[in-house]
């Protein structure tokens, strides 16, 4: 068989793509609802299965790192932006699939001071511990943040005049 004739064969074939298409809508439009049954049905278990894996990544925890830095640190841009990288990219390493939600691999970043100098705290599944610890500065001491420590107060926020030292009433 050459090119030729299978190339005869497809331009032969094309005057019956009209009737195909007449046939595929027919098929489309008789079965419609239950076409639309099982698109919702797989909708609903779409969701379902992202809750489980959001419930089985958190249930395996988080693990937290601890940048302290040195009184010398003044890290550069370059510095920077291969720290964000490095955490943009033990984010990708955790949900290696689409389908995983960004809820249950989320990284998160923060700066704390517990009553002492200001550190840069690093938080993240503990899938992603081993990229977690090469993550860092160069003139930062990397710790490992306990379980307990992990768990912070939310600060209160609280609004109103009531509350703010800072009003005076006339």
């Amino acid at each position: 068989m050459t090119t030729n004739d299978v190339i005869d064969k497809f331009i032969g074939g094309a005057h019956t793509v009209p009737e195909h298409a007449q046939a595929v809508a027919r098929w489309a439009l008789g079965n419609a609802w239950w076409t639309t049954l099982l698109a919702a049905v797989v909708l609903i278990l779409t969701q379902v299965l992202r809750q489980l894996v959001t419930r089985r990544l958190l249930k395996h925890g988080r693990l937290a790192f601890e940048l302290l830095p040195t009184n010398g640190f003044d890290p550069g841009l370059e510095d920077v932006l291969r720290f964000a990288k490095g955490i943009a990219q033990a984010q990708r390493t955790v949900s290696r699939w689409a389908f995983t939600p960004a809820r249950g691999t989320a990284m998160r970043v923060r700066l704390v001071s517990s009553g002492g100098p200001l550190s840069l705290r690093v938080e993240g599944p503990a899938r992603a511990a081993s990229v977690l610890r090469h993550q860092g500065y160069a003139q930062c001491e990397l710790r490992a943040v306990d379980a307990r420590a992990n768990q912070t107060e939310r600060p209160r926020i609280r609004l109103g005049a009531a509350t703010c030292p800072f009003t005076t009433t006339v």
